[in-house]
């Protein structure tokens, strides 16, 4: 095997191992908080463990993982960084929206439309992982069309985080089926509607549209991890 194969091999594998673990930790497989167990992941992915560590390197740099003295642990979300992880998710979201509406380019609007109607295909598939995906990359895209890395950058980490508590959502509290599909009703109708905020040039409306939206995720999330909340607990979460 020449050295350019193999290096390409390898870094076909560093790439899967990646995903499997991201993955794994999305979808709540890697329970927050665990011990990362390396041993384990190179026995079951058959592998040497540089391209585990390479991965981990890159899962510690995302947040996804984090160090514990000589230790690696999948990181933990805590109650009480819901304030300020909603914060931050409703501010940058509002900032990039805004932006993407002044500064997309015709190549971004078509990708942003492209992931929107993914994430509709994806509802038929039933598998929260994959719509989780999807509507991450929805949101991805918008972000790269606002044109600013270090914001771009800090709201990646963010939904990389709001996906694993959206997982939690579909894991536990209070979910009939008549909730999901008016949740899901109304993420379908949000999506659309920031398209064409953002389509149509209009900051304003996808600076609105992206609050309301991050408001609909803050008060799923609240309703799910702390149950059925009181008018006084959507105002502190929202406000304080």
């Amino acid at each position: 095997m020449s050295l350019a194969v193999g290096s390409e091999t390898a870094v076909r594998n560093g790439d899967r191992v990646y995903d499997d673990l991201r993955q794994r930790i999305l979808s709540l497989e890697l329970v927050p908080g665990a011990v990362f167990d390396e041993a384990r992941i190179v026995g079951e992915l058959g592998i040497s463990r540089t391209p585990v560590r390479e991965a981990v390197i890159r899962l510690v740099s995302e947040g996804l993982l984090r160090r514990d003295g000589r230790q690696i642990r999948v990181s933990s979300f805590e109650v009480s960084q819901l304030r300020p992880f909603f914060e931050a998710n409703r501010l940058l979201s509002r900032t990039l929206h805004r932006l993407a509406a002044i500064r997309r380019t015709p190549a971004q609007l078509e990708r942003i439309r492209a992931e929107m109607l993914a994430f509709e295909e994806s509802l038929a598939s039933g598998g929260d992982a994959i719509m989780n995906e999807a509507n991450y990359r929805f949101h991805k895209e918008i972000a790269e069309a606002a044109d600013s890395s270090f914001l771009e950058r800090t709201y990646s980490d963010i939904q990389l985080e709001a996906m694993r508590l959206s997982r939690q959502c579909f894991d536990m509290g209070d979910n009939t089926a008549d909730q999901f599909q008016a949740h899901i009703t109304q993420i379908v109708t949000d999506h659309r509607e920031i398209f064409r905020a953002i389509e149509q040039r209009n900051p304003d409306d996808a600076d609105a549209l992206a609050s309301r939206h991050s408001d609909l995720f803050r008060d799923r999330v609240a309703r799910q991890l702390l149950g059925p909340p009181s008018e006084a607990s959507l105002v502190n979460l929202a406000e304080a």
